[in-house]
């Protein structure tokens, strides 16, 4: 095994390497050189530009890929993407399945990030925004149990959106995809009255939006999520009644992209 002070130069190397491949990468985008969707320069040409050993660049790539900047193709090489929101999702996941985070925390993540966002919303929503909520609301009136989920997503996705801040639409895409799995399993089994009063809770965010009533957004969204909650806490109450102890925490858990 190699001495600690082996290892910690390594590392120090490794990471001046990561952030001169990206300090490069970033150049490239500045001067309009590169574009979302652009092939990168061939590891080759890293090489001779950078200076740096193949192995070096291309533990600088891989660890590109793994945070979602760049992708490989086969035969094709890499290209710059932007597909942070996966990994972000994928880093909640491993907190989750170590018990660094719980699914409540998740929750409360996701409550005040639409709460700041539906503010947001009201204040800068046009009126085709607000036609396209009342639209996926009618939607979720008519629909079939199996087509609840992805509505509900679609109009939380929708306010996300209504906002125009490329940021919360990366976090809302990390937090959906965590929250998705879990939610069309209650919904899949939701009972009559508790689907009437979510799809209330809807049309009481709707409406704020629509009036732009600001102190309304936020009771709307809060009183929206403590049903939710409510609705986990009945989920997770049935969950350990019928599954063994060594099975609940995978279930009661947000699952696994």
């Amino acid at each position: 095994m190699e001495p600690l002070t082996k290892q910690l130069a390594n590392t120090s190397q490794t990471e001046k390497v990561y952030f001169t491949v990206i300090e490069y990468i970033q150049t490239l985008v500045r001067n309009g050189h590169l574009t979302i969707g652009d092939k990168l320069p061939s590891e080759r040409q890293l090489m001779e530009t950078l200076g740096l050993s193949r192995n070096s660049i291309r533990e600088a790539l891989r660890s590109l890929e793994n945070i979602g900047i760049i992708e490989s193709r086969h035969g094709q090489g890499n290209y710059l993407v932007n597909h942070a929101g996966k990994s972000l999702g994928s880093m909640f996941s491993l907190l989750l399945s170590m018990n660094e985070c719980s699914c409540f925390e998740i929750r409360q993540l996701r409550r005040m990030l639409e709460t700041d966002a539906c503010l947001l919303a009201a204040k800068q929503a046009q009126d085709a925004d607000v036609q396209a909520l009342s639209h996926i609301l009618s939607k979720m009136a008519d629909s079939r149990m199996q087509e609840r989920a992805q509505l509900d997503k679609h109009f939380h996705d929708t306010i996300i959106q209504m906002c125009g801040n490329r940021l919360l639409m990366l976090l809302n895409e990390t937090l959906s995809q965590l929250f998705e799995s879990s939610i069309h399993e209650i919904l899949a089994d939701i009972s009559a009255r508790d689907w009437e009063e979510l799809l209330s809770c809807h049309v009481t965010i709707y409406e704020s939006l629509r009036t732009r009533n600001l102190p309304a957004c936020t009771t709307a969204v809060m009183a929206h999520y403590d049903f939710i909650d409510d609705l986990f806490k009945k989920y997770e109450h049935q969950t350990s009644l019928e599954e063994s102890p060594a099975s609940i925490t995978s279930i009661t858990s947000i699952k696994q992209l």
